[in-house]
């Protein structure tokens, strides 16, 4: 029979393993799903705070998003694992999700994806999502949401805000049309003609 102290040993390297192969896998889903949501080119700028922890297996785990200003138009929303999990239920809320009957924005079962990246047009200024854990291969399983909110700072917006100065335009001095009288009065050509035998 094993001594306890090495049998503990054991399970403590077991863990040590598998909490240090878990950030990688976790760390590089985040990655994707954040360069997934900022090519949709409308969240250049995602939410530096980080919303994540584990989820049991037949267990739920919920995240709370609110837009830092009001109206929002759309709001991206990436979910990343860190790879066991095989089947989950992504629910997406309206407020809190505490109603009685809360409004269902998006429910959805996704089976082996690692990574889940969606868009909601015009969502209310307060969010909760829903990671439901169906199926994975461990007891408990890290997820992670990333997301940005776009409010439609435009060019349009934007220059109905701050008037644009229209930039003064230098003529460019090869163009005869957009010199001044003076500079084609003072203006010299030279012609270059191909050098024959005659």
């Amino acid at each position: 029979m094993r001594h306890p102290f090495y049998l503990l040993l054991g399970i403590t390297f077991f863990y040590v393993q598998v909490l240090h192969s878990e950030p990688s896998v976790l760390s590089q889903n985040v990655k994707e799903v954040t360069t997934r949501i900022q090519d949709l080119a409308l969240y250049p700028t995602l939410s530096k705070k980080r919303l994540y922890g584990a989820v049991t297996k037949g267990g739920a785990i919920r995240f709370d998003l609110k837009a830092s200003e009001s109206s929002p138009q759309s709001i991206g929303i990436g979910v990343a694992t860190d790879g066991k999990l095989k089947e989950w239920v992504l629910t997406v809320y309206a407020g809190n999700g505490q109603n009685e009957n809360p409004t269902i924005l998006r429910k959805e079962k996704i089976d082996g994806e690692s990574q889940w990246v969606f868009e909601l047009l015009a969502p209310p200024d307060e969010i909760t999502i829903e990671i439901q854990n169906t199926n994975s291969e461990t007891p408990l399983s890290v997820v992670e949401i990333v997301h940005g909110y776009y409010y439609g700072y435009s060019v349009d917006k934007e220059n109905q805000t701050k008037p644009q100065q229209p930039s003064p335009t230098k003529p460019n001095p090869t163009d005869p049309e957009k010199l001044s009288p003076n500079d084609v009065q003072n203006r010299t050509e030279f012609y270059r003609t191909p050098i024959t035998k005659d």
